[in-house]
C-alpha cells in the first residue's frame, strides 16, 4: 500500500467518525431537549397546584370560620370594624391582591395560562377590584400595598380601580 492509499483511508474513518459523533451529538441534544420539556411540564404543573391551592385558601377562609364571614360581610358592605378585625379583611385583601400578581407573574413568563387570561383582565380582576374598592380595602391599598408590591403592579391594578374589567370567569 501507498500513502496516498493510507491517507485516503485515514480521511474515510475520519469522515466516519466525524458523522458518528454528530449523530451521537444530536441524539443527546435531543434527550436533553425532552429532559428539559418534561421538567418544564412539571414546573408548570406544581405552578398550578399552587396558584389553585391559593384560591383555596383564599375562600377557605369564608368557609370554615363563621366569625370571619361576619367580619368579611361587614368590611364588603363598609360597617365599622375594630382593629383586629381591620387587620383580618386587610389581610384577606392582600391574599387575593398576592393571587393576582402571582398569576400575571406566571402569565408573562409564560410558564402557564397563555391565551387563557389577558393582562387586563388580571389587572382589572373585578374579584379583587370589589375588594379594594371597600373602605379598608382602599386603606390598605393606598397604605400597605406600596409595602408589598412594585409600583409598576400597583398602578397597572390602580388604573382599574372602580373600573373593573368584566370578565365571564371572574369569582363571584
Amino acid at each position: 500500500m501507498n500513502w496516498d492509499a493510507l491517507g485516503a483511508i485515514g480521511e474515510i474513518i475520519g469522515a466516519v467518525a466525524v458523522l458518528v459523533t454528530l449523530f451521537y451529538l444530536a441524539a443527546q441534544i435531543k434527550m436533553q431537549n425532552r429532559e428539559l420539556e418534561k421538567s418544564n411540564e412539571n414546573v408548570t404543573a406544581q405552578l398550578s397546584i399552587d396558584i389553585n391551592n391559593m384560591l383555596i385558601n383564599n375562600f377557605d377562609a369564608l368557609m370554615r370560620d363563621k366569625e370571619f364571614v361576619e367580619i368579611y360581610q361587614k368590611g364588603m358592605s363598609n360597617q365599622p370594624l375594630d382593629e383586629i378585625e381591620t387587620i383580618q379583611f386587610s389581610q384577606f385583601v392582600n391574599r387575593w391582591v398576592a393571587l393576582v400578581e402571582s398569576v400575571i407573574v406566571a402569565t408573562k413568563a409564560e410558564v402557564m395560562f397563555a391565551g387563557d387570561y389577558d393582562l387586563d383582565f388580571l389587572y382589572g380582576n373585578p374579584w379583587v377590584h370589589k375588594l379594594i374598592s371597600t373602605e379598608v380595602g382602599a386603606r390598605w391599598f393606598d397604605e400597605e400595598a406600596p409595602l408589598l408590591y412594585s409600583k409598576d403592579f400597583l398602578d397597572k391594578v390602580g388604573n382599574f380601580k372602580g373600573g373593573a374589567v368584566n370578565h365571564p370567569l371572574s369569582a363571584p
